[in-house]
């Protein structure tokens, strides 16, 4: 192997590059799989922009297995909730847009050191838990609840 390595060198740079680009597709496609990004992405793939209320660089978990540390790109508006991720890890995670009638919100829970929040999206309820302090800023932005009268289900700023 090091008499080819040393005998073609552009050639296994072009390999090394080419298994590296694989990789990454596939395990982008599978931890979206993992996540039920894919399954959300079905119904509530968007092109939108997204709105000015957002944050950059959250972390959230999804499903019991996969945590997206510091990547995910949150944002709300009185319609619903954004998610999305940068560029170079959009691969298998387009944009979301899920519409506030079909997210459910748990109550806070203690979660290890940090207070968490799920909310379930879609129909399929996919688990996203995210720190109570995110769950509030994106709340704030989607106004009473004018379907049943009432406020939002925990005041923000807890």
């Amino acid at each position: 192997m090091q008499v080819f390595v040393s005998q073609h060198p552009g050639l296994y740079g072009v390999g090394f590059a080419s298994c590296f680009v694989v990789l990454w597709v596939v395990s982008g496609f599978l931890v979206g799989l993992a996540s039920g990004w894919q399954i959300l992405a079905e119904r509530y793939r968007t092109e939108l922009e997204y709105p000015v209320h957002r944050r950059r660089m959250q972390s959230a978990q999804m499903r019991a297995l996969i945590g997206y540390n510091n990547v995910l790109t949150l944002g709300s508006d009185m319609e619903g909730i954004y998610l999305g991720m940068p560029f170079l890890f959009r691969i298998g995670h387009p944009r979301l847009f899920v519409p506030w009638a079909e997210i459910e919100i748990e109550a806070p829970k203690r979660w290890l050191l940090f207070e968490v929040q799920t909310l379930r999206l879609g129909v399929n309820r996919i688990p996203l838990r995210l720190r109570v302090s995110l769950v509030d800023f994106l709340l704030a932005s989607r106004g009473p609840d004018v379907a049943d009268g009432n406020e939002r289900p925990y005041p923000v700023g807890i």
